[in-house]
């Protein structure tokens, strides 16, 4: 079902120099390095990649590639109709292309908001990750509130919209 919508996102993605879009694969993993760079003590890298692979399936989700190697991946898992919450994982090298990673995101959340018909796109994002919260402000989202300990390294999250 997401895989046509998708297609139609990936036509709209900015242009990125010795880069581009894919729509995601289970197989983008095998030379992903963005799996094994996340640090948590209470999730194993098995169960990062079986959670990104379930998130695939709940909603639209493209792998970025700069030279043919995946640098990261994001999508949305729709909650209900109209709203979505969006998710990302990034290899340290996707750090290298600031603008261009910024430009594919706040393209990827229009496309999806247009196709979608959503009036609401959340994500969390950890109170302690300023580099995070200043991209994700960066692509339009304000925080709503905090949740205490959400994270599964019992970390207290920002909920952050964009509307």
């Amino acid at each position: 079902m997401f895989l046509t919508h998708v297609d139609k996102i990936l036509t709209a993605m900015p242009d990125v120099e010795n880069g581009y879009y894919l729509p995601f694969h289970e197989s983008h993993l095998e030379n992903f390095t963005g799996i094994i760079e996340y640090e948590s003590q209470s999730i194993t890298i098995e169960d990062r990649k079986r959670f990104l692979i379930f998130q695939s399936h709940c909603g639209p989700c493209v792998t970025a590639f700069v030279n043919r190697r995946p640098v990261a991946v994001f999508g949305l898992m729709f909650h209900w109709k109209g709203m979505g919450e969006a998710w990302s994982m990034f290899a340290e090298e996707s750090r290298r292309y600031p603008i261009a990673m910024t430009k594919g995101a706040i393209a990827f959340f229009d496309i999806c908001k247009i196709l979608f018909v959503l009036h609401r796109i959340q994500i969390t994002v950890k109170c302690n990750d300023q580099r995070a919260v200043r991209w994700a402000k960066a692509l339009g989202f304000v925080e709503e509130g905090v949740m205490v300990k959400y994270s599964a390294d019992q970390e207290d999250t920002f909920m952050m919209r964009r509307l």
